[in-house]
């Protein structure tokens, strides 16, 4: 296999409640899952090839339980990538090349992988805070969760053997949506997970 690595940083929001149930084994909010993940590459390798400050989307529909499979999913590649930059990140989010979760997803729970999209990808996201921008596919806002008098708050979800990250603050999705086939999904105030991920072929590793 592949020797890969890098290190980003990772926004992912989905349909479910704050904190997501998935997180705890639990069944969805609304019993089905419509989620996805955006990473801004910081610095990494794909073998040979360089993927400094590239980005890149996957986004994932489940009809019930992530567990229980039958998904269909894309990857969205940031159009700024060379071929074989972009031959690298599609091989890693689809899970050709390995990687724990991107390998769970791509080869045992998602049946159906519709062709990438090569796209501009807007990350402007700093401590949880900020915006997330698809060309022509998608957008969202993230922002730290709060009390009703305003108080901010930041927890965290501290995974050890998390596949997904490590540790991640959570936060509140103010607005996504999503419009592209047969994705369409559109929800406000919903979860959020901001964090600082290192992977490999073998998985999560920070």
């Amino acid at each position: 296999m592949t020797q890969w690595n890098f290190e980003a940083d990772y926004f992912t929001a989905c349909n479910c409640d704050w904190g997501c149930p998935c997180n705890f084994n639990a069944r969805p909010t609304e019993g089905r899952c419509m989620g996805w993940g955006a990473w801004h590459i910081l610095s990494g390798r794909y073998a040979e090839v360089a993927l400094d400050d590239l980005k890149f989307a996957l986004y994932y529909s489940f009809p019930g339980a992530i567990e229980a499979g039958d998904g269909c999913a894309r990857a969205y590649i940031d159009s700024r990538a060379s071929t074989a930059q972009r031959q690298a990140l599609e091989a890693i989010g689809t899970g050709q090349a390995g990687g724990g979760i991107f390998d769970l997803f791509g080869a045992e729970l998602v049946s159906q992988w519709l062709p990438p999209k090569l796209v501009s990808i807007e990350f402007e996201l700093v401590d949880g805070q900020g915006r997330v921008r698809i060309e022509g596919v998608a957008e969202a806002d993230s922002e730290l969760l709060s009390y009703p008098d305003g108080s901010v708050i930041r927890p965290t979800l501290d995974l050890p053997h998390g596949i997904e990250y490590k540790h991640g603050l959570m936060t509140n999705t103010r607005r996504w949506s999503w419009h592209d086939g047969p994705f369409l999904a559109s929800y406000a105030n919903k979860y959020g997970a901001f964090s600082r991920v290192r992977f490999s072929e073998q998985g999560c590793i920070g």
